[in-house]
């Protein structure tokens, strides 16, 4: 299962099997990284979700 790279909480899935959340790329080409992030989190940061992200790695 994927977890949440702010909360470190499990994200769940519906039954079509998509997180219920989403993923965010940051970086570009060869450096760029996927972050997976669950809906709560998505809500409470909004606008610096990218930032938190980078901070967060």
């Amino acid at each position: 299962m994927t977890k949440c790279e702010l909360c470190k909480e499990e994200i769940k899935t519906n039954f079509l099997d998509k997180l219920d959340g989403t993923m965010i790329k940051t970086g570009e080409g060869e450096t760029s990284k996927k972050h997976y992030v669950c809906s709560s989190c998505q809500k409470e940061h909004k606008d610096n979700l990218a930032k938190k992200l980078e901070l967060s790695t």
